[in-house]
Order: structure tokens, then sequence, then C-alpha cells
């Protein structure tokens, strides 16, 4: 395998990027020293949620980049060329997602006053142990998540630039580490502003390179429909034991965005940083031109890297040991010599993991503090032992994320394993945050019931899927030959004709093969029947009481108009008795 060099001025933008994402932490550090003393109470608030104060469009831009992760800018053109370009659709339901956040769930979770989302689960189901098993299942998956943000571009760079694994993990996780740890959300949010510039700015320089190499925009969409990705990769069939299909990309993305933007602690504790309802919303309805605007950016640049390899595969000689580095070479390749131009996309690729992995540390330490300490400890804590709690806690997740991005391998392709492992651990958390808003009569002890086995179903489909990989085998060919190739020495890549490799290798279980990219809709369609079921045997008891209050913490049971004050909302909150609960509803 041939490595390429990077130039001085590519390392000297690639480690000034990082160094002012950690000068952000340190600015907002200091500053905070600076200013005049707040109450005592406020200083854990203002290190997890900004004070409530944050300013709508860094936190729009910080939500913008939270989900589009450095698996987003490398898995996207890995999936494209390797198994045609339906995963595009995925980002197409984005804006769903945003609008019906932003008009159903946003309204009843966000006057909770809250920290930790799955407060809400206990004040409407009166269950602790709900609210601690959804908190739990957050974290691991945040950490998991994290540490593969963290792993993915590592292993792409070594393959290609020959920097060690070991060191870009490091470099990854000790940056984020350092300036979350020392400046709470307000770093994470600025941090993640100024890395959507550096996304913006690498996607257009390596787009505009790209698509002069290739031939211009119209080769790019020639390339694609002479190679028959499109008629090949789309598939309408409804049954899930397939690579993919139209209808699975659908409704499974539109679960996963609304899993990640409306019941995940890293998207809630920033609509809880702006001041009021109407800007949370704001934020949502911005973000969806944005999020539109750089996902199918990205869908461009993977076209645009289809067309330059189509005809001679890197994969098959020898380049690249798999298609998760093509974004890589690609950007090498046709930064023709171009000083600074492969370090802006360096920057670009590490820009999508910081802002991702600096997230998820510090809503981890909102939810340990929020669900796990605070209920037992509240009057033993002092604010100035809280405020170092959660450092402690951010600066510990740091560490064990990047801990396992060493312990992490090839899961059969980044995006694959990415939505697999979201899919099959948020969505039963979706599924039980419907329950209790859409639903008025469903009992706590269903849910608990219906939730538990959802997510052992998703586990138990993600598990076979991973130690079985029936897809390994499933590619799309490419039109690699001498001519195209010139010198190099290719080997084509060895495609069974004895099945359709699209529903999986035969000697799999059929379990493995249902297509992971389902797992999103499976977790909270089963958690949502399943409650629902069961709940015509375990009748709701006091929790029913939750749902009709004046100011409701179910959709159907909320009066918007008149909007009550904060502490209207907390006493509305107060479990009261039957009798009086009864007069409410």
């Amino acid at each position: 395998m041939a490595y390429y060099r990077l130039s001085i001025v590519d390392y000297f933008i690639f480690f000034s990027f990082l160094l002012l994402s950690v000068g952000v932490g340190i600015y907002h550090a200091i500053a905070d020293k600076f200013k005049k003393k707040s109450a005592d109470r406020c200083k854990t608030e203002e290190y997890l949620m900004g004070g409530r104060k944050m300013p709508i469009i860094p936190v729009t831009l910080s939500l913008l980049t939270t989900f589009l992760s450095g698996i987003t800018l490398l898995g996207t053109p890995a999936e494209v060329f390797d198994h045609g370009p339906l995963w595009c659709v995925h980002y197409l339901t984005g804006p769903l997602g945003f609008f019906i956040t932003g008009f159903y769930l946003l309204p009843v979770l966000y006057r909770l006053n809250t920290t930790s989302i799955y407060e809400y689960l206990e004040l409407r189901f009166h269950s602790v142990l709900l609210r601690r098993l959804c908190a739990g299942l957050f974290i691991l998956n945040t950490l998991i998540y994290a540490g593969v943000t963290i792993y993915a571009p590592a292993l792409a760079l070594n393959e290609v630039v020959n920097l060690d694994v070991w060191f870009l993990i490091l470099l990854v996780g000790t940056c984020s580490t350092i300036y979350t740890t020392i400046g709470g959300l307000k770093a994470v949010v600025w941090a993640d502003t100024l890395q959507a510039g550096v996304m913006y700015a690498g996607l257009f320089a390596i787009i505009y390179k790209g698509v002069a190499a290739v031939g211009g925009v119209g080769q790019v969409f020639e390339t694609l429909s002479e190679s028959g990705r499109w008629e090949t990769s789309i598939r309408w069939g409804l049954d899930p034991a397939q690579y993919v299909s139209v209808w699975i990309i659908l409704f499974s993305s539109a679960a996963l965005n609304l899993s990640q933007y409306a019941v995940n602690q890293m998207a809630a504790q920033r609509y809880c940083s702006l001041p009021t309802l109407k800007d949370a919303q704001k934020s949502l309805f911005l973000i969806a031109p944005l999020y539109l605007i750089i996902s199918l950016l990205a869908c461009f640049m993977s076209f645009v890297i289809f067309a330059y390899f189509y005809n001679c595969n890197p994969l098959e000689t020898g380049e690249i040991s798999a298609y998760d580095q093509l974004a890589v070479l690609f950007a090498i390749k046709v930064s023709d010599g171009i000083p600074g131009l492969v370090g802006v996309f360096l920057a670009c690729i590490f820009a999508w993991s910081l802002s991702t992995v600096s997230s998820g540390y510090n809503s981890i330490a909102a939810v340990i503090y929020n669900d796990f300490v605070l209920p037992h400890s509240e009057h033993r804590l002092t604010p100035k032992k809280s405020l170092w709690l959660n450092k402690i806690v951010v600066l510990i997740s740091g560490i064990l994320s990047t801990a396992i991005a060493f312990s992490a391998g090839p899961l059969g392709g980044i995006v694959r394993s990415a939505v697999g492992l979201l899919g099959a651990t948020i969505g039963p958390v979706l599924g039980v945050f419907c329950l209790g808003i859409f639903n008025r009569r469903v009992s706590s002890k269903a849910v608990i019931i219906g939730f538990t086995l959802t997510l052992g179903v998703c586990v138990f489909l993600w598990t076979f899927s991973v130690l079985e990989n029936p897809y390994k085998g499933h590619h799309l060919p490419t039109n690699s030959s001498q001519e195209n190739c010139g010198a190099k020495d290719y080997k084509k890549m060895y495609i069974s004709t004895d099945y359709d490799t699209h529903f999986g290798r035969p000697d799999t279980s059929y379990f493995s093969r249902i297509s992971p990219f389902a797992y999103a809709l499976i977790g909270p369609s089963f958690t949502y029947f399943f409650g629902v079921l069961l709940s015509c045997i375990f009748k709701p008891e006091a929790e029913k009481y939750s749902s009709g209050r004046k100011y409701s913490l179910t959709f159907r049971g909320r009066i918007p108009k008149p909007f009550l004050d904060n502490d209207d909302v907390k006493r509305s909150m107060i479990i009261v008795n039957k009798e009086s609960s009864e007069d409410l509803l």
C-alpha cells in the first residue's frame, strides 16, 4: 500500500484548528473567572446549560454539528461507492424530524425546566427505575458511539497518510476532553460554531477541486447513471431481511432523526440552554435548511468520489484497504499539490468528530449528575463540589471513550455499524417518550416491560448481525481495467453470482439478515406496541393523573395558553392525590 505525505502547511492548518478548539475552552474558563460572581447555585447550571441564556445561532450550529460526525463524511462516500446512493435518502428525512420535534415534542419537554430530559419519565410514569434505565442506556450508548467516532477517522488517516492510529485517537480524545472539561457547555457550543465553519470550508474546497478533476458536474451524474447504481440499489420490498430498501430507509431514517433531535440528551440540553421555548423552536426551524445543505453536500461529494474512482477502484489496486478511506485518498489526489488544501479537509473531518464527542461528554455529565447523584446527595453537595464533580465526570467520560476507540475494530462498514448501534439503543427510548407524550392511558409497568423486551430484541439483532456479518460479500461492481488503471496492478473484487448478495448470505440466520438500518424503526414500534398492549393487563394507576393536569405531561392534555411561568410548571409536576387529580381530568 502506498502512503502519501502531508506538507508542512497541511500539518500547520490541521494542528492550528485543534489548538483553536482547545483555545475556545480555555477562553471560556478564564472568562468565567473574571466575570462578576454569580450565585453559587448557578455555577453548575452555567457549566451544564450555559446559564440558559445561550444565543440562537451558535446553539443552532452546535445542534447541526453534534449529529453529523466524521462518520458522515467518511461513511457516506463508502456507502455510495459500495452499495449505491440510496443512503442519501436518509438525509432528506431530517427536516421532518425537526418539525415534528418543534411542534409536538418540544413544547412538552422544554417546560419541564430540567437539565436531564429523563426526569420527564419519572414525572410522567412515577418510575425512578424507568428514568434510570433510559439514562443509563444513554450513557452507555454515548460512550460507545464516541469511541467509534474517534476511531473511524483515525483508522482512515492511518491507512492513507501513515499517521499512527494511537496518535490520532489520543489527539482527538485529548483535545475534545480538555476543552469540554474546562469550558463546559459554552465551550462546546462555541467550538461547534467554529467547527461548523471548517466543515463547510473543507467540503466546498474539495468538491470544487473534485468536480474539476472529473470533468464537470454533468460528468459526475453521467458516470452515476452509466454505472446503473440507482437502478441496482433501489429496492421496494417490505421484507426486513435485506440490506436496505426504499421503505426501510424512509421510515427508519425518520425515526432515527426523531430519536436524535427530539429525545436525545445532547439535543435537549441545547434546546434548554436557550432563554425561551420560541427560541428553541426557532433553532430547530433554522437548522433544517443548514442540515439539508451540508448533508447533501456530503452526498454530492460522494457522487464526485464515485465518478473519480469508478473506472479504477483503489481497493482493487491496493491503494486503500477499506472504502471508509476513500474520502481521504480523494482529497489527497485532487488537491493537485495546492499547499494546505489537504490540511483543510483533515480539519474538516476532525471538526465533525470533535463536535460529536465533546457534546457527548457534556451530556453524560448532566445525566449522571441529575439522574443518579443529585436525588441522593442534593443537600450534601456544595455548589463548588457539584461543579468539580461534573468536571471530573466529563474527564472520565473522555478517557473511557478514548479507551473504547483503542479497542474498536471494523464492524462491517462505518455507516452500517454506527446506524445499527444507534437504532438498537435509542429506538426503544423514543418509543418510551412517544408513549408518555401521545398516550394518556398507558401504565408504568407496561412501559417498563415493553421497553426491556424491545431493547433485548434490538441488541439481539445487532449482536447477531455483527457476529455473522451476512452482508460481508455484498458489493456493487466497478469498472476497473488495465486501460483505466494504467500501470497500476489491480485485482477484481470477487462478487458472488450464486445468490443475490443484497439479501445476505443464505447460510446465515434470518435474524442476522434483518437490515441494521431497520433497527431505528423496530425499536420505537415494538416499544409502543408492547406498551399499549400490556396496559390492557397492567392498568395505569397514579401515573394516569400525570396526563390531565392544566399543564399536562402529554400532548393532547396540554393547554398551550395561557402559558405558565416556571414556578407554576414546577408546581404542576408535583404528584397530587387521586381525588384532586380527578377534578382536573
